[in-house]
């Protein structure tokens, strides 16, 4: 299971630019660090792990579904018991931090020093006399009917005309690169329909990770949509959250 990682780079699963940039930036603790390292080499102690590698398990099984192999890629973005709630919180956790670094670097003023001391984004978020517009899971009214017309984030600038659709998922290294394509392929008959409508150059930003994602690099991309030059700033990287609460239950 060792090199796991490495190998889906080496097989372009994984996208290789920036994948151990958080390794360099020592904000997280050092078991952390090797925990998600282990995670993303399939070696943790798994009940499959137990049962193929250290042979002192007979059953795979997942311990909560009792349905499908208790691997990581299952306990990360497979599990239906997990995906009942657990999920959802991590996603709304990740969205919230994203919102609150996107406010902070487009000069919106905050009641809240950090984005863990429980931030919750509004629904719009208005700034400089109206000219940037940010929409927190907000449905987009159209006029033909849109199945996918609530991107978890939009950014509108009416000075520079353009629109950001921000969508998270939370997913499987070896699955990003799929993710990010079925996002931008999800949400291409909304952004023709905004682009009609309000008449704005639109773009598709995907955040698709689960472990070793960075927001300095989400944020560099929403900057190089806009014309306006801020000052860059290292963000804080959480930890998998799934990972804590189904290892730590057991």
């Amino acid at each position: 299971m060792h090199g796991q990682y490495i190998r889906n780079i080496d097989r372009q699963l994984i996208g290789e630019e920036g994948k151990f940039l958080w390794l360099s930036k020592g904000d997280l603790k050092d078991e952390t660090e090797s925990e998600i390292v282990a995670a993303q080499d399939q070696a943790l102690q798994t009940k499959y792990y137990a049962t193929k590698i250290l042979n002192t398990e007979t059953d795979s099984k997942c311990r909560l579904c009792q349905q499908f192999e208790e691997k990581i890629d299952h306990i990360i973005s497979s599990c239906p018991i997990l995906a009942k709630e657990q999920y959802m919180k991590r996603h709304d956790k990740v969205c919230a931090q994203l919102h609150f670094n996107i406010c902070k670097d487009t000069a919106v003023q905050l009641d809240k020093k950090h984005w863990y001391d429980e931030h919750v984004p509004k629904s719009v978020e208005t700034i400089q006399e109206g000219k940037v517009t940010t929409l927190w899971n907000q449905q987009v009214q159209t006029d033909r009917t849109i199945p996918n017309n609530k991107p978890d984030i939009i950014i509108r600038d009416n000075e520079t005309g353009t629109c950001m659709l921000i969508d998270v998922a939370i997913s499987v290294d070896r699955n990003v690169i799929k993710k990010e394509a079925e996002k931008i392929l999800k949400d291409k008959d909304l952004t023709i329909e905004i682009q009609r409508m309000w008449n704005v150059k639109i773009k598709v930003i995907p955040v698709i990770k689960w472990g070793d994602w960075d927001y300095f690099k989400v944020i560099q991309k929403i900057r190089e949509q806009h014309t306006r030059k801020t000052k860059s700033r290292n963000y804080r990287k959480q930890p998998n959250w799934a990972l804590h609460t189904y290892f730590g239950k057991y």
